[in-house]
């Protein structure tokens, strides 16, 4: 199958792939079909997702988080700082690293 994209798409794609969490852009169209089942299969869309009610119990936390957290490939996560914990201020405002 051969298809005719925009520049606009395109430029698009090319983001996604420079982010990191998709390596190539047969990847970025399956995950934006997957998308497209699920909301036309009544999964979740943005509007939905803004209706989750936060959870009420600390193991709800967590299966709350595992949920949302799922579909981020372990190379994103190799690019969150270990100590960003500590030096939340640093990473969000460039204020001095605590050590």
């Amino acid at each position: 199958m051969k298809l005719s994209l925009s520049p606009e798409t395109e430029r698009l794609i090319e983001e996604k792939i420079s982010s990191g969490r998709y390596q190539s852009a047969d990847e970025v169209v399956r995950e934006g079909l997957k998308r497209l089942e699920e909301r036309d299969n009544g999964g979740p869309t943005p509007d939905k997702l803004g209706k989750i009610s936060a959870p009420k119990t600390l193991g709800g936390l967590a299966k709350f988080v595992e949920e949302i957290t799922k579909d981020i490939p372990d190379s994103a996560w190799e690019k969150v700082p270990s100590d960003l914990a500590q030096n939340i201020d640093h990473y969000l405002y460039g204020t001095k690293k605590k050590s």
